[in-house]
């Protein structure tokens, strides 16, 4: 299995077959129901390595970072919105990736329940886009955790002191914290945590926000009932990185948050990936043809194969994507 999966992402890199459909092949080979009949293996071999070691460690999740997030800025700047969102939009009434970034990210924030003057966290806030629209449009004070020494230093360069940031791992959270915040965002980083840490994070969370304050849940997941990855995913975009199974993350939340009653608690989002793939590829792409980025042709190629294939799983709901609200139970 492993080098089925492996060997079909590798031969698009290298350039031994080519499609303008791989989201379309990626679909059919899911919808067949061939990769879940065959998949156990690698998922067996995965989950026992993951018994043996923690996989997502101080160190390992530094693998991650090292591979994806520390790129130079300008190859996502090449595809990415104005704000830099590596997440799904919200395509509500909107066919423009631009607009239906920032439809997430005011989702995001009407959600919380922003007012002007709360403190913010924002865990794995990547360039600070977030950050960013919630200090111009709701007037909060943001603080941005990352691990990337490269969307730290751009943070910095370009918000200076709009926006406040920590370098550092979530583990290290509680030891810069002066006083709790009103409200926390996690946005496509539980995948990066690991199942292992699912309550270590929960629990750093809840310390961090204040009683009855909103965290906001935006996540990868899966309904198995264990986490899963792909191994082409896991060795070019992701090291690491897994799919947190729905119940896992129900379980993690329980015993420090109550979900937001109503549909606010869950919000499905698997549609809206489909689109965000496809016009990052089709943003990429103009990029490279017009001149304004220069890029190996195997690192576009493995771009465009990551961009198709999980528009391809999307389309399938073999990957899903939702927000969950949570409220920080009573602590003494």
């Amino acid at each position: 299995m492993t080098k089925c999966s492996l060997g079909l992402g590798d031969s698009y890199i290298e350039g031994k077959w080519d499609s303008a459909n791989i989201d379309k092949v990626i679909f059919r080979i899911l919808s067949s129901g061939i990769y879940q009949k065959i998949g156990f293996v690698y998922d067996l071999f995965r989950e026992m390595k993951s018994r043996a070691i923690n996989l997502q460690n101080r160190e390992g999740s530094k693998k991650v970072i090292t591979k994806h997030y520390d790129l130079p800025v300008e190859i996502y700047a090449a595809f990415l919105d104005p704000y830099f969102q590596y997440t799904c939009a919200f395509f509500e009434g909107t066919s423009d990736l631009e607009q239906a970034q920032i439809n997430k990210m005011d989702l995001i924030c009407q959600k919380l329940e922003l007012k002007k003057g709360d403190r913010v966290m924002d865990v794995g806030g990547g360039w600070g886009g977030l950050a960013q629209f919630m200090a111009d449009n709701y007037v909060v004070k943001p603080v941005v955790v990352t691990l990337s020494n490269e969307q730290a230093n751009y943070i910095r360069k370009t918000h200076g002191e709009k926006i406040e940031v920590w370098l550092c791992d979530y583990r290290d959270i509680p030891n810069r914290l002066v006083e709790q915040f009103d409200a926390v965002s996690a946005v496509g980083v539980l995948e990066h945590v690991g199942h292992k840490n699912y309550r270590t994070f929960m629990e750093i969370i809840s310390q961090s926000l204040k009683n009855g304050g909103r965290f906001l849940l935006h996540t990868l997941y899966t309904l198995s009932s264990k986490p899963k990855q792909n191994p082409w995913v896991d060795k070019h975009i992701f090291p690491n990185s897994e799919l947190p199974p729905f119940e896992f993350i129900k379980s993690s939340t329980q015993s420090f948050f109550k979900m937001v009653a109503g549909s606010q608690g869950f919000q499905e989002l698997t549609s809206h990936y489909n689109p965000t793939l496809i016009a990052w590829n089709n943003s990429l792409n103009r990029a490279i043809e017009s001149g304004n980025v220069k890029m190996p042709e195997m690192m576009h190629r493995k771009f465009q194969y990551y961009f198709l294939s999980y528009a391809g799983a999307f389309q399938a709901e073999y990957l899903r994507v939702g927000q969950f609200l949570y409220e920080k139970k009573p602590q003494p």
